[in-house]
């Protein structure tokens, strides 16, 4: 593999896995969850509508194609971020990164729902694993007590992944007609349009009052963690395809809780890591249906991770 391209994809990787820490970071420091939101993508917008006009927009698409790029937007930036951060108010980091991590193999059971791809008992093997360790982080996972209240933030974070994968199988139809970069772009723009209705007189008020810390923080997610590893991700993945590149993608749960131990001083109980090496183990072997399917998977587009 070419030095260009595998810092390509550990950029990618670091700038996904460190979102995490970053955006608990902007919450505890006062940021609402859609106040984060809008502020990461008035950041990243400029880079996605330069994107578009590099690539030459979307030639000639119909109103049917235009709305499933709108609806693909919408769910991928306004569900996928609201999700997140608002659930990420109420648990640690690390935990937000496992519940994400869920994502392919929601994108797997939503795939076969709509009949795109069959549900072999493999995937439905790695897809119970990788939820049965999302439960034990959850139950297990912290050390404390169980409770509801600390059930509650894991289970707006899953709206992420459902987000993502609903974004990933919207967007599927359109990879024969349109390039991958064209539709993320596309999406990433109509999905901002969703988030205005969540400004407020105040979300102007909380970044100009921000810190110099906290705004480079809001320049980091916007510029690295959305707009820029995007960008590394599609590089690498027309250098070395979409298996190769998957294996790398699985990095950045792990990645993610240990920068927020570190940084955040979260804590990795035996159970935590219990539960994230089944969410792990369990999302490789939902990936992984046989030599025909892994073929098939070589010959098409694949989207950027869910950490975005």
């Amino acid at each position: 593999m070419q030095p260009r391209v595998q810092a390509a994809l550990v950029g990618a990787i670091v700038a996904w896995a460190s979102a995490f820490a970053a955006v608990k970071v902007l919450l505890d420091s006062g940021f609402s969850g859609e106040d984060l939101a809008l502020a990461r993508y008035a950041v990243a917008v400029p880079g996605f509508a330069y994107l578009l006009y590099r690539a030459g927009g979307l030639p000639g698409i119909g109103l049917r194609d235009a709305a499933r790029v709108a609806a693909a937007g919408l769910v991928i930036v306004a569900g996928y971020q609201l999700s997140l951060n608002l659930g990420t108010a109420h648990t640690t980091a690390g935990m937000a990164a496992l519940v994400v991590a869920l994502a392919p193999a929601l994108t797997v059971l939503v795939a076969a729902a709509v009949g795109y791809e069959p549900l072999t008992s493999r995937r439905a093997l790695g897809t119970a694993v990788a939820f049965a360790g999302v439960a034990l982080v959850i139950t297990l996972g912290s050390g404390a007590s169980v409770s509801v209240s600390g059930a509650k933030g894991p289970l707006i974070v899953l709206g992420a992944p459902v987000a993502f994968a609903l974004y990933a199988v919207l967007l599927k139809p359109l990879f024969a007609r349109y390039g991958a970069i064209q539709l993320t772009a596309a999406s990433s723009l109509a999905g901002t349009v969703g988030l205005l209705p969540f400004a407020r007189p105040g979300t102007v008020e909380s970044v100009a009052g921000a810190s110099l810390g906290d705004l480079a923080l809001i320049v980091w997610l916007g510029l690295f963690s959305t707009l820029g590893a995007y960008v590394a991700w599609t590089k690498a993945l027309e250098a070395i395809g979409p298996a190769r590149a998957s294996v790398w993608a699985n990095a950045v749960p792990p990645l993610a809780v240990v920068i927020a131990a570190v940084t955040l001083g979260e804590t990795i109980t035996p159970w935590f890591a219990a539960g994230a090496a089944l969410v792990i183990g369990g999302v490789v072997l939902a990936q992984r249906s046989g030599a025909p399917a892994r073929r098939a998977a070589r010959a098409r587009p694949v989207l950027a991770p869910a950490a975005r």
